[in-house]
């Protein structure tokens, strides 16, 4: 619809009824990720059907980036309720790299004490450390110290952390 500025605006048509704009249309004809709705993103994450899931995440990690805390916290609580599915998991780690918060370094952190190294579960692993990678400095640093001294950790693994922590600090 056009304006009678000339501007193109976006309207909501229901029947004959114009509703208006919705709050989460920028002037521009940008979604505002701070209003926009998130209840139908939240049970599209929970949806068996692994694409409406994996869009729903990265919906819920762009949010968590632009500052809606309730997106990230649910990125969190789908790490518990995932917690066998490596495949959905490494979509979550991924969006919670998008959610600097201290929750997502200590969540990130416990997942690579929960699940150990092997063949299957080395992608997902190393998905985690490149999450926390990009987390803020001062909410991996010492978390990522602390597993690179854990002798429990086989060498290789104590070198990926290392490496991660340096490479942090470069």
């Amino acid at each position: 619809m056009t304006s009678k500025d000339g501007k193109v605006t976006s309207v909501i048509m229901k029947g004959n009824l114009e509703l208006g704009t919705p709050p989460w249309i920028t002037a521009e004809g940008t979604i505002d990720l701070t209003k926009l709705p998130i209840d139908f993103i939240l049970k599209q994450a929970i949806d068996p059907e692994y694409e409406q899931f994996r869009s729903a995440c990265v919906l819920l990690g762009s949010m968590a980036g632009a500052g809606r805390l309730e997106a990230g916290l649910y990125l969190l609580g789908l790490l518990g309720w995932y917690a066998s599915d490596l495949h959905r998991l490494e979509v979550i780690a991924e969006q919670l790299a998008h959610f600097p918060h201290e929750s997502s370094a200590n969540a990130l952190l416990a997942e690579i004490r929960r699940i150990r190294s092997s063949n299957t579960t080395r992608r997902y692993l190393d998905r985690v450390l490149r999450s926390l990678a990009v987390l803020p400095h001062d909410l991996v640093k010492s978390g990522l110290e602390v597993l690179a001294e854990d002798t429990s950790f086989s060498p290789k693994m104590r070198a990926k952390f290392r490496n991660s922590r340096e490479r942090i600090w470069i």
